[in-house]
């Protein structure tokens, strides 16, 4: 949802999701169950309890998803992963910036987790970078739509 939160034609986002999950052999209903009860589970919680999770510590879903990873010496970052981190951030109140999303990605997946972090904090950059874009389009947007209709009036 993060990423085609945009897209112009909303039916149309749900059905690329859905044509990417299914492409990988996943379902869709399970993936949206995981995310809802981790984005339920990180409601009220800290950057610091986050970064204990991302250790593998506790027993919360993201504890075990950390685990797993931390076991598995084949394990190996994904974007989608680090769209799922943008989102905690999100939610346990960490500054929507590049700057702080690099450090705090580089903490969570490579302090934490002690897994590479290079490639998931250039990921959190481009998406910052993305995303500045595209607010910037929407106002560029909504200024132009404003012009029009003081000049049709």
């Amino acid at each position: 949802n993060l990423v085609l939160k945009n897209y112009p034609e909303q039916d149309v986002a749900k059905r690329i999701k859905s044509a990417m999950i299914e492409a990988v052999g996943l379902n869709e209903a399970d993936i949206d169950a995981e995310a809802a009860a981790l984005e339920a589970w990180a409601q009220g919680m800290t950057k610091d309890d986050i970064t204990n999770a991302m250790k593998g510590e506790g027993d919360s879903p993201l504890s075990a998803i950390a685990k797993a990873a931390k076991d598995d010496q084949w394990w190996m970052y994904s974007r989608f992963f680090g769209i799922g981190l943008v989102r905690i951030m999100e939610i346990v109140g960490v500054e929507q910036d590049m700057s702080v999303a690099y450090d705090v990605m580089e903490e969570w997946v490579g302090k934490s987790m002690e897994k590479p972090f290079y490639t998931a904090c250039s990921d959190s950059d481009l998406y910052f970078k993305t995303k500045g874009k595209l607010d910037m389009m929407e106002t560029m947007m909504k200024e132009i739509e404003i012009r029009e209709k003081k000049r049709m009036a």
